[in-house]
């Protein structure tokens, strides 16, 4: 265990969940509670439907926030600040008090079931909201081609295999 913490010191990726976790690596390491989901995952390591992530990957042309117009949309933006967000953060802050910075977060899910489980919720409704919002925009037909959803070959195989819709 020392070996690891030492190893992620000097992290060049994923520094903001390596800084938030590494401190209590053995506690996350030997929780009895708690797994981690796609979309808690996604929050954590700020790899989602967040604007700073999208424009780095290419799909969006700026890194503003889709809910409220900040100029940044992060994972944190949405965790912690973003009005669109008001009633799913008040419900979280009810269980895991008012420290919503990740290391914050992260203490509150290691401290018990409960609290990882509203961390867990938050992120599965609010993170299944943006996805949903960023579908509808990948299928704006006057969308820039950057933001349109791509046909990979994957998506065809997936759509062959539906059964057909009666029109």
């Amino acid at each position: 265990m020392e070996l690891w913490v030492e190893g992620l010191a000097d992290v060049e990726y994923g520094v903001r969940t390596v800084e938030a976790i590494r401190p209590q690596l053995p506690e996350w390491c030997g929780r009895g509670h708690g797994s981690l989901t796609f979309r808690l995952t996604q929050v954590l390591s700020g790899h989602g439907c967040f604007g700073q992530y999208l424009r780095r990957i290419g799909r969006e042309e700026t890194a503003s926030c889709h809910g409220c117009g900040d100029e940044e949309d992060t994972a944190q933006h949405t965790l912690e600040v973003c009005c669109a967000w008001t009633e799913e953060r008040r419900t979280l802050v009810a269980t895991i008090g008012e420290d919503l910075s990740l290391p914050g977060v992260i203490r509150a899910m290691l401290g018990s079931e409960r609290s990882w489980d509203a961390v867990a919720s938050f992120c599965e409704e609010v993170i299944s909201q943006k996805e949903a919002q960023e579908r509808e925009r990948e299928n704006d037909r006057l969308a820039p081609p950057l933001r349109r959803r791509r046909g990979g070959r994957r998506r065809r195989q997936f759509a062959a295999a539906l059964p057909p819709t009666n029109m």
